[in-house]
């Protein structure tokens, strides 16, 4: 995978992820930071697409509600209508 599509997806899921927080949840990024164990700031870092997720980051957000699967299902969507393909040829 392209760095520039590495970063569109993680910026792509940093949006979802405000959108959960704020719609779904409808908590601060303090409060979500207790929920999920992350700081704060590091929550801010990924919703505005500055911090690359790690495995242990996807699983306390798992942990504490989020449906993975669900955000990355929006992102390929997404992908698809700029006409990205990230599958390994």
């Amino acid at each position: 995978m392209e760095k520039e599509q590495l970063d569109l997806i993680t910026k792509l899921f940093g949006n979802e992820l405000r959108k959960y927080r704020k719609v779904e949840r409808d908590v601060t990024q303090e409060r979500f930071s207790e929920d999920t164990g992350l700081g704060p700031q590091h929550i801010s870092d990924i919703e505005v697409g500055k911090k690359k997720l790690r495995i242990e980051t996807l699983l306390r957000l798992r942990h504490a509600g989020v449906d993975i699967n669900d955000i990355f299902d929006r992102i390929i969507e997404e992908l698809k209508a700029r006409d990205i393909d990230i599958t390994l040829k």
